[in-house]
């Protein structure tokens, strides 16, 4: 039974004493799989390489050889301990405890499970298994007893654990055939036999620590007898055994099968068909899945928050594990946002829907806004569940599910929060909130189920972990700060009272200055120490943020102003804010990004919305209606348009009493009606054309109230960047000719426009154009002129037949969207010229009669979508010209009778979407040399007969493609025998296939795999 020794040439890196990595991806792993090698029976220095050798006639070592086929993105490790049952100087001394205690430093040295989303599966072979069990026991234990951040991420991180014949319940005999005695036998043997007799007692602690942590478990055990040689106490005896050396009744836990193995064969499979090979690879693909869809779903967070929120985590765990709905209570800026995101990102992989809440999404506080925002925001398995109107009732009825809503602090949460847990009435589901008023959890009652609301004080951080915090952003590439600032840094930190976002926000500000003199640092603190004079906690939070913002540029400061008051989390993106900020500001990617550094804003994508920290964003918009500065309220909506406010007499100085707060106190001073600068404009806002007419300092114009525009009706202020703009208006003459053209960047229409004027040109600023239900046929010649424009868009404008032929004279266009333009027939001939076009998206184009030959011309296009161009019945050979394309949907394009045969040319392309495209018999060969393709979803293609074999050809393509989806492809009978060695394919759905009889070897590896007649969700 003795192992060979492992090939020396084999390679392996040493990262600690007893662990070894047996591969490494290269690049940040998604998974750490960990090998713990059974008892030796003769002394190897390799046996955790000697374990795992294949009996097959390679003899390699499988786990890393095989595996990383497999798993190329998971690192694999294998761990190297005393396990001689012979004692000698060096061997066989160590028992199971020391065993694991040596191996939990090791193991954590070499940062396993220190990662906080990189799960661990731990893989164990008889003993090794014992070690397992006893590691994470030792592990639990260390980790109450000395709170330690590294022990509790080590078992967070792990989430299954697969165990290869190891004795749960006990053996009978081990290694002591026929009462024989082995010759030097170490204590090792002696303990064992021990532990085999209280292993129930072992077994039963672990299963409750696995059951806390809800780890999964898989295992295989051996049928067939183990036969092996001992030397006897006689140096030439020799005593011959046979026998099961774990029988099934004690190997069996959790999912488990037997196999028929001997119990060394068990773990050294013949090749990668062995069963008790594809048992271990399916255990590591369904933990892989896992990771997949939480990636999907995971809610970006600090890098270092996992470690200075771990206690609260691995505490709040603990009570979600009893109490199904907790609440995080404290103060803004303490972290409760961030321990929710953390708390999410670990647990939503094990729940079957999850729904993460912000307080920012609700625009109103009826029943219908709630039931939409609840219903938009469900994920299924990491899939967002698409769903008309609201119908999230049904579909959560005692489904699993996470549930969280942050920013708890009104009524209308609280009967969200009571509607969704009376509603999905599930044992299993977990609820959490964050709140600053216990005065509002205090309401909670839950009136279909016995739930109470577990109350969760999430506490300032010490002063370690404060300084830990702040020295990250002030000193990030870990530089020592010079010996005079030590004192102030003391001072700086104990000043941010323990609140995670001061710290941060005064960490960045400092960012850079440790080459200042002292003087700079003390008057940071100076400031800091007077905020702590106000009265009211958030007075001083605010004062302490302000510190930052005071010490911005005067374009920065009203940035953050406008960010704040008027562009978060608005319809709004950072792309046309930041039109706007170019003709206002200038500069305004330099000044965008320093307040992204100094974390006053969060970094988002330009077609997103700007968010912030609620705390910020309440400092910005208290700063925006005068507080602290004695100015006038600049910002305008339907909150706090002032009540005494008389639309006959618009500029009577009128005072604001409420603003943006739930106290009572007043906080904008008396103001007029000019001082304006951002209005959000809905019907009950006593406000019309003339008011706005008077307001001369208006930059923003967000209006939902139709509105008049003319030489009676009023007209708009010049300083005008950005207009939405919705009412009657029979034409633009005026705007251009006598009102502000000039400083135009961001014009959003809905108006039942019938012509634009040949002076558009004068729009030489507008950056962002969007029409909506214009009556317009056409647009002048001279719309290709306009030297800015990057992002146009026309939606429901019924009448529109064409496109200037000098359309490609648009230098700067970026992204066009046409939806719902049902009347027109062709793009301009001169549309493949466009030099800077990336995103083109095609929607509702019934009439649309081809594309024009010099597509392929888009030199710079990345994503196109096509949808309902129901005419178009082929695409010009230039197609395959798009070198840059990466994304391509092509829908409802009926009369579309083939693919063009230099289709194979787009050599960019990783998803493809082809959906009711119902003439298409057959894809071109040539679709095999989509080399970088990883999503592929064909559906609805009635008339497609068979795939090109050359599909599964391409290495690179078997190295890339990971999702494969096919529906209602009636005709096709097989699939070629090259889908098989897809071998990265983790997702396969087959749905109305009714002609498929069988699926080609080489596919048992899939994650997930969805054959029946429809899809799910249409049975």
């Amino acid at each position: 039974m003795s192992l060979s020794p492992a090939c020396s040439a084999t390679s392996t890196s040493r990262l600690s004493e007893y662990v070894y990595e047996l591969y490494n991806p290269g690049v940040e792993s998604v998974l750490d799989v960990v090998f713990f090698h059974g008892l030796q029976l003769s002394h190897t220095s390799e046996p955790h390489l000697s374990t795992w050798i294949s009996s097959g006639s390679d003899k390699e070592v499988w786990p890393q050889t095989w595996l990383p086929k497999e798993f190329p993105e998971a690192r694999i490790l294998s761990v190297k301990y005393d396990a001689s049952i012979r004692r000698s100087e060096n061997c066989g001394i160590l028992d199971l405890y020391l065993t694991a205690e040596s191996l939990m430093k090791d193991l954590i040295f070499a940062k396993v499970g220190q990662h906080a989303w990189r799960p661990v599966i731990l893989v164990g072979h008889s003993y090794g298994g014992l070690v397992i069990k006893q590691l994470c026991l030792h592990v639990s234990t260390r980790r109450v007893l000395s709170s330690d951040k590294q022990m509790a991420g080590f078992l967070n991180s792990v989430t299954g654990i697969f165990f290869y014949g190891t004795p749960h319940l006990g053996i009978s005999s081990f290694f002591t055939p026929d009462g024989t005695k082995l010759k030097d036998a170490s204590p090792l043997l002696d303990y064992v036999k021990l532990l085999c007799a209280e292993s129930a007692r072992l077994h039963q602690n672990f299963d409750d620590l696995r059951r806390s942590y809800e780890w999964s478990i898989a295992g295989v055990g051996e049928s067939r007898p183990t036969t092996f040689m001992l030397d006897a106490e006689s140096q030439n005896a020799v005593a011959v055994c046979s026998e099961v050396i774990v029988v099934e009744a004690s190997a069996r836990y959790g999912d488990f099968t037997v196999e028929h193995e001997d119990h060394i064969s068990l773990c050294q499979p013949e090749s990668r068909k062995s069963n008790s090979y594809i048992r271990l690879t399916s255990f590591l693909q369904s933990t892989y899945n896992n990771e997949v869809d939480r990636r999907t779903l995971r809610l970006e967070v600090p890098k270092m928050a996992m470690s200075l929120h771990s206690h609260f985590f691995v505490e709040v765990q603990k009570i979600l594990r009893k109490a199904p709905i907790i609440a995080l209570h404290g103060m803004g800026g303490i972290g409760k946002t961030t321990l929710a995101k953390l708390l999410f990102n670990k647990l939503c992989a094990k729940f079957e829907y999850t729904c993460f809440l912000t307080k920012s999404m609700f625009k109103g506080d009826t029943k219908e806004e709630r039931d939409r925002i609840v219903s938009s925001s469900l994920y299924h398995y990491g899939k967002q569940v698409l769903q008309r109107g609201g119908t999230w009732e049904k579909t959560l009825m005692q489904k699993k599910l996470l549930f969280v809503l942050d920013d708890f602090d009104n009524d209308m949460h609280v009967e969200l929060l009571q509607d969704v847990v009376n509603v999905n009435s599930c044992a299993n589901s977990r609820y959490i909130v964050t709140s600053r008023d216990k005065h509002i959890l205090n309401q909670l009652e839950f009136a279909e189920c016995e739930c109470e609301c577990y109350v969760f004080d999430v506490k300032h951080l010490n002063q370690e972990s404060s300084t830990e915090l702040f020295m990250s952003h002030a000193f990030p590439k870990s530089t020592e700060p010079s010996p005079s600032l030590k004192d102030c840094i003391v001072k700086i930190v104990a000043k941010c009272d323990g609140l995670p976002l001061t710290l941060e926000v005064m960490g960045k500000y400092l960012k850079g200055k440790d080459n200042k003199s002292e003087s700079y640092w003390k008057e940071c603190f100076h400031a800091l120490d007077e905020a702590d004079n106000a009265l009211r906690l958030d007075d001083r939070l605010w004062k302490k943020l302000k510190v930052s913002y005071d010490r911005l540029s005067s374009e920065e400061q009203e940035m953050f102003l406008d960010a704040a008051s008027f562009f978060s989390n608005s319809r709004w993106t950072l792309q046309e804010a930041k039109a706007s900020w170019r003709v206002l500001y200038g500069s305004q990617d330099l000044r965008w990004d320093n307040l992204v550094n100094l974390s006053l804003v969060y970094e988002v994508k330009e077609q997103d919305s700007i968010q912030m920290h609620e705390q910020l964003k309440s400092l910005g918009i208290r700063l925006a209606s005068g507080w602290e500065t004695g100015g006038r309220c600049r910002t305008w909506t339907h909150k706090n348009v002032p009540s005494k406010f008389n639309p006959s007499n618009y500029d009577e100085r009128i005072e604001d009493t409420l603003f943006y707060s739930s106290d009572s106190r007043p906080h904008c001073n008396a103001t007029h009606i000019e001082e304006v600068i951002a209005l959000r404009l809905e019907d009950s806002m006593p406000l019309d054309s003339r008011n706005i007419g008077q307001m001369k300092k208006l930059r923003y114009l967000d209006s939902e109230k139709e509105l008049m525009l003319d030489e009676i009706g009023g007209k708009l202020p010049k300083n005008v960047a950005l207009l939405r703009f919705h009412g009657e208006v029979n034409n633009l003459h005026d705007m251009v000719d006598k009102w502000f053209a000039g400083r135009l960047a961001v014009l959003d229409l809905n108006a039942p426009l019938t012509c634009w004027p040949t002076t558009v040109s004068k729009f030489q600023n507008l950056e962002v154009l969007k029409f909506a239900a214009c009556f317009f046929e056409g647009l002048p010649e001279t719309f290709a002129q306009l030297p800015m424009l990057r992002y146009l868009t026309f939606t429901s404008c019924p009448r529109l037949r064409s496109l200037p032929e000098a359309f490609g004279q648009l230098s700067q266009l970026g992204s066009l969207e046409i939806d719902e333009c049902c009347n027109l027939e062709a793009l301009p001939n001169s549309f493949g010229q466009l030099p800077c076009l990336q995103t083109f998206n095609i929607a509702m184009t019934s009439n649309l009669q081809r594309l024009p030959d010099g597509f392929g011309n888009l030199s710079k296009l990345q994503s196109l979508v096509i949808d309902g161009g129901r005419e178009i019945s082929e695409l010009p050979e230039s197609f395959g010209r798009l070198s840059r394309l990466q994304a391509l949907e092509l829908h409802g394009m009926t009369s579309l009778k083939a693919l063009p045969e230099g289709f194979g040319n787009l050599s960019e392309l990783q998803s493809l979407e082809i959906d009711e495209v119902r003439e298409i018999s057959e894809l071109p060969e040539s679709f095999g040399r989509l080399a970088r393709l990883r999503i592929l979803k064909l559906w609805g293609m009635t008339s497609l007969k068979a795939l090109p074999d050359s599909f599964g050809n391409l290495s690179e393509l078997q190295r890339l493609l990971q999702s494969l989806e096919i529906d209602k492809v009636r005709e096709i009978s097989e699939l070629p025998e090259s889908f098989g060695r897809l071998a990265r394919l983790r997702i396969l759905k087959l749905w109305g296939m009714t002609s498929l009889k069988a699926l080609p070897d080489g596919l048992a590896g899939l994650v997930r795999k969805s054959v029946g007649a429809t899809k799910p969700g249409n049975r």
